[in-house]
């Protein structure tokens, strides 16, 4: 092991990418720049997503190995000597080719997982992808020295999916930099900018438009809704938006559900909402979007069988938990009907996700983990 001051972490993603909550990663990378004790580093693919610029612009170490897919693999001995120079290597899920690279730079590393999803079965995936997970869970079970999870949920799928023991698994809640959800742009101007008004009451979710997350139960929820002058704005993209369209012009909703993409800085669009809504369920873990809105003060709406986002919402007291389409609907009409009500319930949860996924929470958990790790 290099002789260092500092305790040198090298964060590996999905694939060679930073992985699934590009977001939550770059802010964590981003707390612990210029810290005492810790250096972090990155293995990325070539990719120029949004979030690898962002990680770039912190110039932390960054390993770029040009894997094509996560069943991909080569030796390169001047990387086998990078990794080798960090004293811990993070992996947020993992795939075999890191894993197995990791390994080969040498035994005296410790390594750790996070588990950044929640349940998901895949025995009911492909081929390749079953033989991806199948070694992905040996290697994880027998070759690693720590596991984490981004919530309870994510903790628990830990311990039923790789059979850890409960006292080895943490939880270390993602941290959100809340200076970030400041408003760029004037309420008004992005009211105009998508042609709205002030009079609608204005329904949002922001997600990846892809099967688990429901999008389609939000819709036929929003269609049933009996509020006057209602409008649905979708934020995202992902390969079901072509079923989503087609949903709504089959339910003839046109005028009332627009898509809107992918938004930069989504903090402009949250302060124009009057309610929100994530409608994942087992398979979401933490759910940034559903914990932006509630910092913005929107009553903000999640399923009764999402149980990492019923870690941030308490039924009636931080914000709503739905049943079913159905009562999504309910819901939507509740907070339309309550106004004044509402309002106060998503203030509560406003100071409740300030306090608790604060990024000095969050670094202090990491901090607190990677010793225990180190002490082991």
């Amino acid at each position: 092991m290099v002789n260092n001051k500092k305790i040198r972490v090298l964060h590996f993603g999905g694939g060679g990418e930073i992985g699934g909550q590009e977001k939550a990663m770059y802010q964590l990378f981003k707390s612990f720049i210029n810290d005492d004790k810790f250096e972090f580093g990155a293995v990325m693919g070539k990719g120029d997503a949004f979030y690898s610029r962002k990680v770039r612009e912190l110039h932390i170490p960054v390993i770029e190995l040009g894997f094509k897919s996560g069943m991909s693999f080569k030796i390169n001995k001047k990387i086998l000597v990078e990794l080798k120079k960090f004293n811990i290597h993070h992996f947020h899920d993992p795939t075999p080719n890191l894993i197995l690279l990791s390994l080969l730079s040498g035994s005296g590393i410790k390594r750790v997982f996070t588990r950044r999803g929640g349940f998901h079965n895949y025995r009911n995936k492909g081929l390749k992808i079953r033989l991806k997970y199948f070694i992905n869970k040996i290697l994880v079970k027998n070759f690693f020295h720590g596991y984490s999870g981004n919530t309870k949920l994510a903790a628990e799928f830990v311990k039923k999916y790789y059979g850890i023991r409960d006292e080895k698994i943490y939880v270390l809640y993602n941290g959100i930099d809340f200076s970030y959800l400041l408003p760029n742009m004037n309420k008004k101007n992005v009211i105009h900018r998508l042609d709205l008004s002030n009079e609608e009451f204005k329904i949002g979710t922001a997600c990846h438009l892809i099967d688990w997350k429901r999008v389609d139960s939000i819709i036929r929820a929003f269609a049933v809704a009996d509020i006057n002058k209602k409008k649905l704005l979708i934020f995202g993209k992902g390969n079901e938006e072509p079923y989503l369209r087609k949903l709504v012009k089959d339910m003839k909703l046109e005028r009332e559900v627009m898509f809107c993409g992918e938004v930069t800085h989504i903090a402009d669009y949250l302060q124009i909402l009057d309610c929100f809504i994530l409608a994942s369920g087992r398979e979401e873990s933490f759910g940034n979007a559903v914990v932006e809105a509630m910092y913005c003060k929107i009553p903000s709406i999640i399923m009764d069988d999402s149980d990492g986002l019923k870690e941030h919402i308490s039924d009636n007291q931080t914000g709503f938990i739905a049943k079913d389409e159905l009562d999504i609907s309910n819901k939507f009409e509740y907070i339309f009907n309550n106004r004044a009500l509402c309002k106060k319930i998503a203030e509560k949860a406003s100071l409740y996700v300030y306090e608790k996924y604060s990024i000095q929470n969050m670094k202090h958990a990491y901090k607190n983990f990677y010793l225990d790790i180190l002490n082991k």
